[in-house]
């Protein structure tokens, strides 16, 4: 019997948004520090929020570093808003340095003129209220409203593999496929949406929207539409995501997904082919406040076994899909 490789599911963590989009790519994994100095510019949009600070080197030479933070979406959940800076405010940030002396850094953290220290990163319970209170307003409501999965699902757990950590059963062609990735050439860097799987792997809120025959589901990262016929076979197939035939198995939603023009498995170049093969599965907990998810890739050009992905999600009311917007800087003159 073929046994599948399991990628251990990480819960959500404060930095879990660091490894996003090649961020594990340009920034050391261990390299820490700190920068001081005046904001020149700033770029308020997603994917990443950046400020361009000036400060004095240590060889006493004027240094522009680019400061990356996360989402608009997720600093506006934890109260951190484009009117708190200006151009022209000395700040002290620290996070994440650029590989290879790259003046960059991935910040978790600003210091405010005033002297208040400000958080940039966040966990779920943070970021979306997910207290035991909410939990229980949840399980006090409808019951009816909980029995099918049609709702706006919050992240609790991801397989988050854009951290790095993952070690894939990769196959000799596999492997040199992922030798020649170039961290650069990450199609997020140019607001492109990625596909499937890599769709999945987010720490934001998705939605199933039922229409008939169709289901959709939606995911605010990306403004991100995925098509799931549950009559029918199916067509056309949607870019990147392929074409996804679902069916019903008790409380669980199955979703097989084939014909995907989308070339990785996650954020760092690990190489998916055309002949891959992913079923998903929805699973709604009994109390229907947790949403289980799995995902079975097999892909024989480039895994020596399948690959099995997990994470959940969960409901609370009031919560719903924000517009993501990508948009990239002006480059510079």
């Amino acid at each position: 019997m073929i046994r599948s490789y399991l990628i251990l599911i990480i819960l959500f963590v404060s930095g879990s948004a660091i490894a996003h989009h090649a961020a594990t790519g340009r920034y050391a994994p261990d390299g820490f520090g700190e920068i001081e100095g005046e904001i020149t510019d700033i770029f308020w949009r997603n994917p990443h929020v950046r400020f361009l600070i000036s400060r004095a080197g240590d060889n006493g030479e004027v240094e522009e570093w680019e400061v990356e933070f996360g989402s608009v979406n997720t600093l506006e959940r934890i109260g951190v808003s484009r009117d708190l800076v200006s151009v022209g405010d000395r700040v002290s940030v620290y996070g994440r340095m650029g590989r290879d002396g790259l003046q960059a850094m991935f910040a978790g953290s600003i210091v405010m003129p005033n002297g208040e220290e400000l958080p940039l990163q966040a966990g779920v319970e943070r970021r979306y209220g997910l207290t035991e209170s909410a939990f229980r307003e949840a399980r006090a409501t409808d019951s009816a409203l909980r029995a099918d999965i049609f709702r706006v699902w919050l992240p609790l757990e991801r397989p988050n593999t854009g951290a790095g950590n993952t070690v894939y059963p990769l196959t000799q062609a596999g492997q040199a496929v992922l030798a020649s990735w170039n961290p650069e050439s990450d199609p997020a860097l140019r607001c492109i949406p990625p596909g499937l799987p890599t769709a999945m792997d987010n720490p934001y809120p998705i939605e199933f929207v039922d229409r008939g025959g169709v289901i959709e589901l939606r995911l605010e990262e990306w403004d991100g539409l995925r098509t799931i016929y549950v009559e029918g076979e199916g067509d056309p197939v949607q870019p990147r995501m392929g074409r996804s035939v679902g069916r019903w198995e008790g409380r669980s939603l199955v979703v097989e997904t084939t014909d995907m023009d989308w070339r990785y498995v996650d954020d760092l170049g690990t190489p998916q082919s055309e002949d891959a093969v992913i079923e998903e599965r929805f699973t709604l907990s009994e109390d229907g406040i947790r949403l289980d998810w799995e995902a079975r890739i097999s892909d024989p050009v480039n895994f020596t076994e399948p690959v099995v992905m997990a994470g959940a999600w969960t409901w609370v009311p009031g919560h719903e899909i924000k517009s993501f917007n990508c948009a990239l800087p002006e480059p510079a003159n």
